[in-house]
C-alpha cells in the first residue's frame, strides 16, 4: 500500500455524500464500521489521521511530541493494512459515484512521513514533520455544521473506536436497539435463534468460497464467536448487526 491518505478521503466522501439519503447513509456506514471491526490497524490509522488533522497544542514542542509518536506507531503497522485494502477498494469501488477527487494536505503529509521514509525523501519528510507541526498548534475551532460535514461524520467514528467499543455497539446494532428493548422472552428465543442461524449459515458459505487464508481464518474465529454467545438481548443485537454487516 502507497498511502492511506486516499482511502480515507473516499471514506470522507462516501459517508458526507450520502448523508441525506437515510438508507443509503445507514448502510455505508455499517459497512465501513464492519470493516474498521475487521482490521485494528484500519481502525488505528483511521482514528490518528483523523486526531493530526483535528487536534490542537499550545505549542509546537507538544505538537511535534505528539507526530513523533503517532507517526512511529503508524509505520509500525502499517503492514497490516494489507489484510484489508482488497476491501477497502471493494467498498469504495461499489460507491464510486460518492466519491470526489480532492487532496487532504494534511493527510497527505501524514502519508510522506508515514509511507514516503528513507534517505531519498528525507528533505520531504521534514517539510511534512514541520507542516503537521505547526498546524497542530492553536485552538481547535467549533465550526457551526449546516449540513453533513465528512470531518463530523468521521469524528464520530473514529470517537467510537477510540471509546474502545465502551457502548459495546455498533452503528447497525444501535438502530436494532430499540426494538429489541422491547421484545418479549418468548420473542427473543425465537428471533435470536433464527438470525443465529442465519449469520452461521452465510458465514460457513463464505468459508467453504474464501481462497484467502488470512480471511477464512477471521471469519472462522467470528463465527466461533457466536457460537460462545448465550441467549440475550445484547447476543441478538450483536448478531443482527453482524449479519446486515456480512450482507
Amino acid at each position: 500500500m502507497k498511502g492511506f491518505a486516499k482511502y480515507k478521503q473516499n471514506i470522507d466522501s462516501i459517508l458526507e455524500n450520502s448523508y441525506g439519503d437515510k438508507d443509503k447513509f445507514k448502510s455505508n456506514l455499517s459497512v465501513i464500521m464492519g470493516a474498521m471491526k475487521f482490521s485494528k490497524p484500519l481502525r488505528e490509522f483511521f482514528v490518528l489521521y483523523n486526531e493530526i488533522e483535528s487536534k490542537k497544542f499550545e505549542n509546537t514542542n507538544s505538537s511535534r511530541d505528539y507526530i513523533t509518536e503517532a507517526v512511529k506507531h503508524l509505520k509500525e503497522n502499517k503492514s497490516g493494512l494489507k489484510d484489508v485494502s482488497s476491501l477497502l477498494d471493494k467498498v469504495i469501488e461499489n460507491r464510486k459515484e460518492l466519491c470526489v477527487e480532492s487532496t487532504n494536505i494534511v493527510y497527505h503529509n501524514i502519508d510522506t512521513m508515514v509511507f514516503g521514509g528513507g534517505v531519498l525523501n528525507l528533505e520531504e519528510t521534514i517539510k511534512s514533520r514541520n507542516f503537521l507541526t505547526e498546524s497542530m498548534v492553536g485552538e481547535k475551532k467549533k465550526p457551526i455544521v449546516m449540513e453533513a460535514d465528512s470531518k463530523i461524520l468521521s469524528q464520530v467514528i473514529s470517537k467510537k473506536y477510540q471509546e474502545e467499543y465502551g457502548s459495546s455497539l455498533n452503528e447497525s446494532e444501535r438502530s436494532i436497539l430499540k426494538n429489541t428493548l422491547i421484545m418479549t422472552e418468548d420473542t427473543l428465543g425465537t428471533e435470536y435463534d433464527n438470525v443465529k442461524g442465519i449469520a452461521l449459515n452465510t458465514l460457513n458459505n463464505m468459508i467453504s468460497e474464501s481462497k484467502d487464508e488470512t480471511l477464512s481464518a477471521r471469519l472462522t474465529e467470528v463465527k466461533n464467536e457466536i457460537l460462545t454467545l448465550k441467549k440475550s438481548k445484547s447476543s441478538y443485537i450483536r448478531v443482527r448487526g453482524l449479519l446486515e454487516d456480512l450482507n
